[in-house]
């Protein structure tokens, strides 16, 4: 299955040693609906809120499909004193979008994405 991934980065420590750390996924999928999944490590409620109002927003407005172009209109859309969103990611590695999601996640929280 072809998915789009990016991994967002929350700013820490902004005066003393500001660095952007990886805090979550955002993950899209090419199957028909919201073929989307937005996951944050725990801690990261900003981040989470916003993810959940976009998707509200989504299903609000009745959107069936998500364009292509989506995962690269949401990297732009955060300002950088809070974070930032990487560069997206094409793969066919995963089943789904929940699997791609997961494992990216575990990846952040076990150090080996930075």
């Amino acid at each position: 299955m072809k998915l789009r991934y990016m991994i967002e980065h929350a700013l820490r420590d902004r005066i003393r040693d500001p660095r952007y750390e990886p805090v979550g996924v955002w993950v899209q999928g090419s199957g028909p609906g919201l073929d989307l999944v937005i996951e944050f490590l725990p801690g990261n409620t900003d981040a989470r809120e916003e993810a959940d109002w976009i998707i509200n927003r989504l299903v609000e407005n009745d959107i069936r499909s998500l364009p292509e172009d989506f995962l690269a209109y949401h990297q732009t859309t955060i300002p950088a004193y809070r974070g930032m969103r990487g560069p997206i990611i094409e793969t066919d590695e995963f089943s789904s979008t929940d699997a791609c999601a997961r494992l990216l996640l575990d990846k952040i929280a076990s150090g080996r994405i930075s």
